[in-house]
């Protein structure tokens, strides 16, 4: 597996995967102007994942303050994305981290859970 690094801007969160520290967060606002090139190196990182790598745990956490819903249509590309390694015996663990106080990004989450199917679990940050 290859490190991704994208810097957080304004409106793109902060991507950080880095399998020499099993380090993989996405974190921050996420309303870029457009949400599919911005997510695509994302989603190739995903795409790029060999055989080999499989007996990697991946534990992927989301932290998001704002989503656009540009960006809730590319995240939920990318968690089916999830969801189909997983059941091809990927060991992907997903964490969605929510403020007490923010119920529209836990709301988010919980839709993702019930669209997709796939075992998103929920963080309170408190």
């Amino acid at each position: 597996m290859k490190k991704l690094f994208i810097k957080e801007t304004l409106n793109s969160p902060k991507v950080l995967f880095d399998p020499a520290k099993k380090r993989y967060e996405i974190a921050g606002k996420s309303f870029p102007e457009n949400s599919r090139n911005f997510y695509q190196p994302v989603l190739d990182w995903f795409a790029e994942l060999t055989e080999a790598e499989k007996s990697e745990k991946i534990t992927l956490a989301f932290t998001f303050e704002y989503i656009s819903s540009s960006s809730i249509i590319t995240l939920k590309q990318m968690l089916a994305k999830i969801k189909s390694l997983k059941s091809k015996g990927w060991d992907i663990e997903v964490l969605w981290y929510y403020e007490q106080n923010d119920p529209d990004i836990k709301e988010i989450g919980e839709e993702y859970t019930k669209l997709i199917g796939l075992d998103i679990q929920m963080v309170s940050k408190t």
